[in-house]
């Protein structure tokens, strides 16, 4: 529903299709499944829509079903629009959207099964400057974004974490806006349901300082999975940054804020040092300084 309201509410799509997109939209309300398109009638997403989608699946269960193989890619609606294009931003929005974590194990699972075969269907993309503007204009809408953006500013805590595919972002948008992906990326390093919770009440007062909520760990099941990537975002972060003092410190910086687990903290450590002795030339000392942090930490 939220998928078709974007369509439909395009301030660029003249009157007729608008007229079109009704006509079909109340045919297809009067059946219980979403038919495959015929091809003909409706030139727009809804390829995208599989014969067993409903209405109860998460946002990027919904994205899922894109199978851009099925999409025309050569046919351009617009300058520079493709269905491939319009398809791949579909799912980069519905990737970046916050959510709440489910509760229970299999819906806990699912969010991750969901988030890793959609990035996998927009790994087998080739960039090209057309999508590399998408990615970047997507990116930078994300950041900027208010409570419906997972890598915005400000987030629930118990939102499910962006660290996945804010890994995809970062190594796609490296070569071309390194600055763009790198910020992206550090600002989904972040895992507040590990972090204390704010006390509560008017803390101004003094007879209102011991009036604290009891720091509670919501059940999630995919926990250590969702640190493993994390850890897995520092990593592609710390090898990127070789070189370069200033990112690596930013980087060192953001692991020690956002990073709990000690076992990754010391996986860390070591991925510093092998990337900083990599090569048979002198090491990346400020590698070495970020290992010997990480390590003593």
């Amino acid at each position: 529903g939220a998928l078709w309201m974007c369509i439909v509410l395009n301030p660029h799509c003249k009157l007729e299709q608008k007229a079109s997109w009704l006509k079909q939209l109340k045919k297809w309300n009067s059946v219980d499944v979403c038919p495959w398109e015929d091809g003909n009638e409706l030139p727009n997403l809804t390829n995208a829509l599989p014969q067993s989608a409903n209405s109860n699946q998460e946002n990027v269960g919904q994205c899922k079903s894109l199978e851009y193989q099925h999409l025309p890619a050569h046919k351009f609606l617009e300058e520079g629009e493709s269905y491939l294009t319009l398809a791949a931003e579909v799912a980069l929005i519905g990737l970046g959207q916050q959510r709440i974590m489910p509760d229970g194990l299999y819906a806990q699972e699912k969010i991750c099964r969901n988030e890793e075969q959609l990035i996998s269907k927009l790994q087998e993309i080739e960039l090209d400057d057309t999508l590399v503007k998408i990615f970047r204009k997507q990116a930078v809408f994300l950041l900027e974004a208010g409570p419906y953006s997972g890598l915005g500013e400000v987030i629930h805590r118990e939102s499910v974490p962006m660290h996945t595919f804010a890994k995809y972002l970062f190594t796609s948008l490296l070569p071309h806006d390194a600055e763009l992906a790198y910020k992206t990326a550090l600002r989904a390093m972040r895992l507040l349901v590990l972090e204390s919770m704010a006390p509560s009440g008017d803390m101004s007062r003094p007879h209102h300082i011991a009036s604290v909520v009891p720091n509670r760990y919501p059940r999630w099941f995919t926990l250590s999975h969702i640190e493993s990537q994390q850890c897995e975002l520092a990593s592609t972060m710390l090898t990127a940054a070789k070189g370069d003092v200033r990112r690596l410190e930013t980087v060192l910086e953001s692991i020690q804020k956002n990073i709990h687990s000690s076992s990754h903290i010391f996986k860390l450590a070591q991925d510093a040092f092998k990337i900083a002795t990599l090569m048979d030339n002198l090491p990346d000392i400020t590698l070495l300084k970020v290992s010997l942090e990480l390590g003593l930490q």
